[in-house]
């Protein structure tokens, strides 16, 4: 350095130099906690240099520290501060003492997570902006410190006035000025709470009267009750709806008020069946009760209650038990079952109306009605065949005894004695052995005779079934049995092949009998496919519209022998006219379900089909039939139709089975009705 000054004076120039401190930041001002660096300006025996920070602390340049580094260092509180570098001694232009002053700000803060706290109310405090944020000691005011803290920690004052909080950064240096906030704790609020949040009539409420001064409170519930003095926790049983105020006084203090919704009864009890049998078990279900026993009485002073599992005998007749029992009657009657909830604490009681049927000869025949096993009162079957059977189906108005015979080619056949119920179907078959008489070939006839109840003269239709002079019969695979097809659609009638056929007939007819009875005059044509009949202009438009056509099929042999024939099958033609689309089916929350080609897939136990109807000409009204199955589930009537007027229509189906059909059939009012519309849903239950 020397030499360098040397040189400068030796070519004759002159330098000043000032004893003036750099910082960086160059404003001297910055934040508690970052580095502020320091500069002078004057080099001259710079290496022991002595720095005072004016905060306490000091700083010595070694001999070997270099000329024009610069200095930092760190306040950690705020203030105004004197910054002085001190020399041995002076050395050329450089002064003995220099100065500058610095300003450090408080950046660092405590913030509270509320602006009014409250005794017994936890409050969360936070240090922002902390140099050491893993070691902070707090002190909250109120006696309480916490040392070796994060910058967050939770506090409850346990009584009201004003504290200071202060948090000590720098590890926890408490002889560190602290960072402070000072906040007011108020009175605790007086409040009351209860629960369940949303009451039902006759639920126990559990009331609190919270941060109240005594437990000696004046309550009101607010529903008529006479008001009465309680401790701070009561229990109280709304006996009506509605919207009620529940007010709490002590003495000397302004009273404290809340609201309660009580929402309407929901309990009920369910009973498998109104009506049931002596000794046939009864399930009960309380329904929406609240407590995991009820306290059951079936009003018949027995000793015979049970549980679901198993009866459980020598129990009284009022005892507790779940949700859901069974009971067995051993005496006809009308009964009345009673169930209070919670094990009887619920002075409520609920009740459900029972009618045990006994064996009375005081029965009549409400309904009946014979058929053969096909549905229908006749049928074809082959020589031999143990494919058929009669049934009644008769319902009854009281409980007693059914007796009658079967009638076979009027002659008795078969007797029967039956116990039939109130108001259950009962079905009678034909028994299985022996069998029908199906020997001889041709028609046989078949009825029933009742003579007990010994009141009722029923005279029932006679049935009819034709005998085959041959043990094998032709399966028809399509159309099924009394379908419903369409005029402009194209039908095709298969069957399955038999053994020794070797040409195949089918014959239409209008009616029944000629079919059943083989006349000459039924008209047999050939069926070049075989097992394939597919009708040209002439068949087809002989085929009677909108009423039943019969059709069965035969097969002969080489020679023209008669081999086989088929079941004699049901189907009606219409002339459509009306169209019914199916344009969206959801389930019953509204999710889209897509519509298949051929079958539909849904999981949803209920399907809702939204779909349309329309009509090529005026008409009064027109009726929409909906059947699941052989089940009708809907029936809509359209008022005043338009000609090709859209009429929108939404229905709810059942989707219960693995595969299923929707049938859509339009009627015309007249008399009588005409089927001009016709339309099929294949469901499958996914």
């Amino acid at each position: 350095m020397k030499k360098t000054l040397l040189i400068l004076i030796m070519i004759g120039l002159t330098v000043t130099l000032s004893g003036t401190i750099t910082t960086f930041p160059a404003s001297g001002t910055t934040d508690v906690g970052e580095r502020i660096g320091f500069q002078t300006n004057c080099y001259d025996y710079y290496s022991s240099d002595t720095w005072y920070w004016g905060d306490g602390q000091t700083f010595t340049c070694q001999s070997d520290y270099p000329a024009f580094n610069v200095i930092y260092h760190t306040y950690r509180n705020p203030g105004t501060y004197q910054v002085h570098v001190h020399r041995s001694a002076s050395a050329g232009p450089c002064p003995t003492d220099e100065y500058k002053t610095v300003y450090i700000l408080e950046n660092r803060l405590i913030t509270s997570s509320t602006a009014q706290p409250g005794v017994g109310k936890p409050i969360t405090f936070t240090a922002v902006n902390f140099n050491t944020p893993t070691n902070i000691a707090w002190d909250m005011g109120d006696g309480t410190t916490y040392i070796r803290r994060g910058t967050i920690v939770t506090h409850t004052y346990a009584k009201s006035g004003t504290f200071t909080v202060r948090a000590f950064d720098w590890d926890g240096n408490t002889k560190t000025t602290p960072v402070s906030l000072t906040i007011t704790v108020g009175e605790p609020e007086r409040v009351i709470n209860f629960s369940p949040a949303a009451p039902r009539v006759d639920q126990e409420v559990a009331i609190q009267a919270v941060n109240f001064k005594t437990n000696n409170i004046k309550w009101n519930f607010g529903d008529g009750t006479q008001p009465q003095f309680y401790s701070a926790a009561v229990a109280h049983r709304y006996q009506n709806p509605g919207t009620f105020t529940i007010s709490a006084l002590e003495e000397g203090l302004p009273k404290v008020t809340r609201l309660i919704t009580i929402l309407p009864e929901n309990r009920s009890l369910a009973v498998s069946v109104a009506e049931i049998r002596i000794d046939e078990p009864l399930t009960v279900t309380a329904l929406n009760f609240r407590g995991p026993e009820v306290l059951w009485d079936f009003g018949d002073g027995s000793t015979v209650a049970s549980r679901p599992a198993a009866v459980a005998a020598g129990r009284p007749a009022v005892f507790s038990g779940p949700v859901t029992v069974t009971h067995a009657y051993k005496l006809p009657g009308n009964y009345t079952i009673s169930a209070r909830d919670e094990n009887g604490a619920s002075s409520k009681v609920f009740t459900a109306a029972v009618k045990v049927l006994g064996i009375s000869d005081q029965v009549n025949l409400e309904i009946a009605e014979i058929a053969l096993d096909n549905g229908k009162y006749y049928k074809v079957v082959p020589k031999n065949s143990k494919a058929i059977r009669a049934q009644l189906r008769m319902k009854m108005c009281g409980t007693g005894i059914v007796s009658g015979f079967w009638i076979v080619d009027g002659q008795p056949f078969h007797f029967f004695n039956e116990t039939a119920y109130q108001g259950q179907v009962k079905t009678i078959f034909t028994p299985e052995v022996p069998g029908l008489p199906v020997f001889d070939p041709g028609m046989h006839t078949i009825t029933v005779q009742l003579t007990r109840p010994e009141n009722e003269q029923v005279l029932f239709p006679t049935l009819r079934y034709f005998v085959l002079p041959y043990e094998n019969v032709i399966d028809v695979l399509a159309p099924k049995d009394g379908a419903i097809i369409k005029e402009d659609e194209a039908t095709v009638f298969s069957w399955e092949r038999i053994l020794g056929g070797s040409y195949y007939h089918i014959a239409f007819s209008n009616s029944l009998f000629p079919l059943l009875r083989n006349d000459p005059a039924v008209k047999w044509l050939e069926c070049p496919e075989r097992t394939r009949f597919t009708p040209g202009e002439g068949t087809w438009g002989a085929v009677l519209r909108n009423q039943w056509t019969y059709w069965k099929v035969r097969a002969v042999d080489s020679i023209g022998n008669t081999v086989a024939e088929s079941g004699i099958q049901e189907m009606k033609v219409i002339v459509p006219g009306a169209k019914v689309g199916i344009q969206k089916i959801t389930d019953m929350d509204g999710r889209a379900i897509p519509i298949g080609t051929g079958f539909t897939a849904s999981r949803a136990g209920q399907l809702m089909i939204h779909g349309d109807l329309t009509y090529p000409a005026e008409a009064e009204y027109l009726i929409l039939q909906v059947y699941s199955g052989a089940d009708m589930v809907d029936q809509l009537l359209f008022r005043d139709i338009r000609k090709d007027e859209v009429r929108r229509f939404e229905t709810s189906v059942p989707n219960r089975d693995r595969e299923s059909v929707v049938t859509f059939q339009v009627l015309k009012s007249s008399s009588p009705s005409v089927l001009v519309g016709y339309e099929e849903l294949k469901l499958k239950k996914d």
